[in-house]
């Protein structure tokens, strides 16, 4: 049987564009500076997240969001064309022609509203979503004392909730617990958990593929109900927030701080693995760092260097040689690596995260 070269550049790591859909609240300027870009005179202050390889859809909103690559396609549209070499075939084998994944970057540049998510038990009997919406945050940067809320101090009872909500004030925020981060931390957000993050806080963002918010909070940002709670009735829509306590011990285990990784591993609690995976790749002048074949958005963190891809030197398909691609990074790059491109290495002084769906 002959071997053929995989040279399709569609088929290799490509820079992603820029892809920040309108929303609600303001923020933006930090994805600019991060991505290397100028802000320009008539910027659009309410485009504060970019979505990276996005299948997904705003749930209201003008519902943008998909990714569209440079040559025009639809991301959707190039995985089917080939989805065992995009998503590789144990993952089409057990997720279909889904990455599973949504990646952000997102500066708060307010403080969000309070809301929360649905788990995916919430979102399957209720929303007719295989999807909740856990999501993770990777902070990249943050002014000084920001801050973000995540899950209440104490226990809610449902009538105590639903005053809150009715009330629309002061009190929501303060009955979650507030925690002062700086770049280097990365936090869990299980689906259920009340949270919301801080003006001046700038994250990469890793969550199921939805759109899915509760806003508990939502009149002084202008939301309708419908908006608001997911087009349910606002008991029901309530019934999907954890009313905790989430206790200290509990928040302990969804932090970590991501730079405290040497060589190659996990910027996330072990639990995030049934949702998304966020490799970090630390490569210094003395020692480069590898990871496997896997779909991933790439985003470099810190540093320059080069990643090579094709290692490995095998394809998809048995009959298909990778030659092995050499792609510079510094700090601000993102990539999209598909799973054919096969291994990587990252040498130099620089650090990537790679954002990949669940095992």
């Amino acid at each position: 049987m002959s071997e053929t070269t995989v040279s399709d550049p569609t088929r290799l790591p490509s820079h992603l564009p820029l892809n920040t859909p309108h929303r609600f609240y303001c923020g933006g300027q930090r994805i600019l500076a991060f991505r290397g870009l100028d802000v320009p005179p008539d910027f659009d202050d309410h485009r504060p997240e970019d979505w990276l390889a996005s299948t997904t859809r705003l749930f209201a909103e003008g519902g943008d969001g998909v990714t569209v690559l440079d040559d025009g396609t639809r991301l959707p549209d190039a995985l089917a064309t080939d989805p065992d070499h995009w998503l590789g075939p144990d993952h089409v084998a057990a997720h279909g022609v889904e990455p599973g994944l949504l990646t952000k970057l997102l500066d708060a540049g307010e403080r969000l509203p309070v809301h929360s998510h649905p788990d995916r038990a919430f979102a399957a009997a209720h929303l007719d979503c295989d999807h909740g919406k856990t999501e993770a945050w990777i902070v990249l940067d943050a002014e000084p004392s920001a801050c973000v809320w995540l899950g209440f101090r104490e226990e809610l009872p449902p009538d105590e909730l639903a005053t809150l909500v009715e009330a629309q004030d002061e009190r929501l925020l303060a009955a979650l617990n507030r925690i002062e981060v700086a770049p280097g931390d990365a936090l869990l957000v299980p689906g259920g958990q009340p949270h919301a993050i801080g003006e001046g806080v700038f994250v990469l963002e890793l969550q199921e593929p939805t759109d899915l918010s509760v806003m508990l909070e939502h009149r002084r940002f202008g939301l309708e109900e419908a908006h608001a709670f997911l087009g349910l009735t606002v008991p029901r829509a309530l019934e999907s927030v954890d009313r905790g306590p989430l206790t200290a011990e509990g928040l302990a285990a969804l932090r970590r701080r991501w730079t405290d990784v040497t060589g190659v591993g996990h910027a996330l609690p072990e639990e995030a693995a049934a949702f998304f995976r966020a490799e970090v790749l630390r490569a210094t002048s003395d020692a480069p760092a590898t990871g496997g074949a896997a779909f991933a958005v790439v985003v470099a963190v810190a540093g320059n260097g080069v990643l090579t891809t094709g290692t490995d030197a095998t394809g998809t398909d048995a009959t298909e040689t990778v030659s092995p691609r050499t792609t510079e990074v510094a700090r601000g790059d993102v990539l999209l690596v598909p799973y054919g491109a096969g291994d990587v290495r990252l040498e130099g002084d620089v650090t990537v995260i790679r954002c990949m769906p669940p095992v």
